[in-house]
């Protein structure tokens, strides 16, 4: 299993910025646009249990997958966990600290690249390489809205 760890601090508290990362349509615009994410069921405000059905495009071809939220524990932390999707496993953990300026939001992803001859190609490396690109972006888009704390870049 790899694991994918990306945090950013903002200037804003914790319970603000998961309130904001609660609400998928949020996660959809802060994502960025080559990705194409489309909801295609999810609701309005995630809790536990919550269900998220939805399309990304991946390396050219648009997949489809559907992550359970397994873990609740408002503000702090939330987990969705891939329960039908292209990769061999996903979870995504998301965590909120405060910190003296504002808060510190921490995106850790556990996974495993496909099996067969689609993990000849879609490889841990490219997995990656592709979250290091999208959480650049998710994380540069939570600047832009609640801003840095002062010092932090």
């Amino acid at each position: 299993m790899a694991v994918f760890e990306a945090s950013v601090e903002l200037a804003c508290s914790p319970e603000v910025a998961f309130e904001f990362l609660a609400q998928p349509e949020n996660i959809r615009l802060i994502t960025p646009s080559s990705v194409m994410l489309v909801f295609d069921a999810a609701p309005q405000r995630l809790s536990l249990g919550a269900r998220m059905e939805f399309r990304v495009q991946a390396y050219g071809v648009v997949r489809s997958a559907v992550h359970d939220v397994t873990v609740w524990d408002e503000p702090r932390r939330f987990v969705e966990r891939q329960v039908e999707g292209p990769l061999g496993s996903w979870e995504h953990e998301h965590l909120f600290e405060a910190t003296s300026a504002g808060s510190r939001v921490t995106d850790r992803i556990t996974f495993v690249p496909p099996g067969g001859i689609l993990g000849l190609l879609i490889n841990e490396r490219k997995i990656r390489e592709a979250l290091e690109d999208g959480f650049g972006h998710r994380h540069h888009e939570l600047e832009k809205r609640f801003g840095t704390p002062s010092g932090a870049a």
